[in-house]
């Protein structure tokens, strides 16, 4: 869902299962990718004076644009955790 932006609807009738399970498995998944025990010991920012890709710095589309950038273009996760509240308020919001 992240990745193709299907909804839940599209990826319940993909996968023959009803919309609240793909709901209730989705967020659980991501709760758990973004929970600090995963986010610890997977994700890794790169470091201020990290060299710039090869890949942006030698592709026109990428270079000058993102030279100082740092972000989803690098492989960087912007670390997010939501409280229990703000998951709770987002799930009642559907």
């Amino acid at each position: 869902m992240c990745v193709t932006g299907l909804s839940v609807r599209h990826v319940g009738e993909r996968f023959q299962h009803a919309n609240a399970t793909i709901s209730k498995y989705f967020c659980e998944v991501l709760g758990h990718l973004s929970s600090p025990r995963f986010y610890n010991q997977y994700v890794q920012m790169p470091s201020v004076d990290a060299p710039i890709p090869d890949f942006i710095q030698n592709n026109s589309k990428f270079f000058p644009f993102f030279s100082g950038a740092l972000g989803a273009v690098d492989g960087t996760h912007i670390h997010c955790v939501p409280s229990a509240i703000q998951r709770n308020l987002a799930r009642n919001r559907k």
